[in-house]
């Protein structure tokens, strides 16, 4: 049996190496390099955690922590996650619902894990979360995976495969009639923070932003603020310009939340989201081809788990309960 996947990110990899354990013969085509900057899966490392506003995001972020472990327990740094701000309550309402394990902590109380940070109401903590080394989970997940870079599929129907999974990240557009756009999305890496550190997401006023942090082992602490580039963004173009005024906004942000962080950045970059019009995920089949994409800035820390569940659902195995939220059907209009 024979696979193709479209697509070197995380999400592809991942498919390919749930897809050759199942005994296929795969082939992965990625139109750049493995670990580009062009992409979505780029990078020092990315936020894990469990808890999310709704309960089918925590019992899949924790199966994902299971797929994790399963491929490379280093990959994890467990550090830790501190949530604070508008409507946080719902995640710890989803994470009992769960069964899953936190703490409210008092500022005092959250300033002993975070040192450097400076909190002025309650906070939510979970010890199960913290970094996922990204770049080194790309480099472990293509192992033993064949890769041709430079191949770009302009037709998935056309491959030549017992299975076809497409998993292209802000491409996804390009092939797939889909309500999805590309977004950059801008980060900065701060000194001062020793590896340690827990994540830390701010979930901010009733505006809606909000600010995320966490360790990058060797480039420093990384902070955003989430979705301050709505877009959406050409991926075609040959580069991922950062705004200087942004850069501005997250130095004032550490100065005044972070206090005890340089805020003067020591690094600044950029990469691509793929945003969904309600933010959940793709997974689904399109003429007898599993597409999977739609990242909307959170899919990496699900990336093998969604590998697995590509190859499940090439095969004809039931998904979980959770997936129905990412069928495609969801953003067609039905009729009265």
């Amino acid at each position: 049996m024979t696979a193709a996947v479209v697509g070197a990110g995380v999400i592809g990899l991942s498919a390919a190496r749930a897809l050759r354990a199942d005994g296929f013969a795969v082939t992965v085509h990625e139109r750049h390099r493995v670990g580009t900057v062009l992409g979505s899966s780029s990078g020092r490392s990315r936020i894990y955690r469990v808890s999310y506003a709704r309960p089918g995001y925590c019992r899949l972020a924790r199966r994902a922590i299971e797929e994790w472990r399963r491929l490379d327990s280093s990959l994890l740094l467990e550090n830790g996650l501190l949530e604070h701000g508008a409507r946080v309550e719902r995640h710890a309402e989803a994470l009992a619902e769960c069964g899953e394990p936190f703490e409210w902590l008092e500022p005092h109380e959250a300033e002993r894990i975070f040192p450097e940070a400076r909190f002025s109401e309650p906070c939510l903590w979970t010890q199960e979360a913290g970094a996922v080394l990204a770049d080194e989970a790309l480099a472990r997940l293509r192992e033993g995976v064949e890769v041709i870079e430079g191949s770009h599929v302009a037709d998935p129907s056309q491959l030549e495969a017992d299975v076809v999974v497409v998993c292209p990240g802000a491409w996804l557009r390009q092939l797939y009639d889909l309500p999805v756009h590309a977004r950059i999305e801008q980060v900065c890496f701060f000194d001062g923070a020793p590896d340690g550190r827990p994540s830390l997401i701010h979930h901010g006023g009733e505006d809606g932003r909000f600010w995320y942090g966490l360790v990058s082992p060797g480039v420093g602490y990384k902070l955003a603020q989430d979705g301050a580039r709505k877009g959406p963004f050409d991926p075609e173009l040959p580069d991922r310009p950062v705004l200087p005024s942004l850069v501005d906004e997250l130095s004032a942000y550490v100065a005044e939340a972070l206090p005890g962080l340089d805020p003067r950045p020591l690094h600044q970059e950029a990469c691509l989201y793929t945003m969904t019009p309600d933010e959940d995920f793709i997974l689904d089949i399109v003429d007898e081809i599993v597409v999977c994409g739609g990242d909307s800035g959170h899919a990496f820390k699900f990336g093998p788990l969604l590998g697995r569940l590509c190859a499940d659902l090439a095969q004809g195995r039931p998904l979980p309960d959770e997936c129905d939220a990412f069928r495609i059907s969801r953003f067609v209009e039905v009729a009265p």
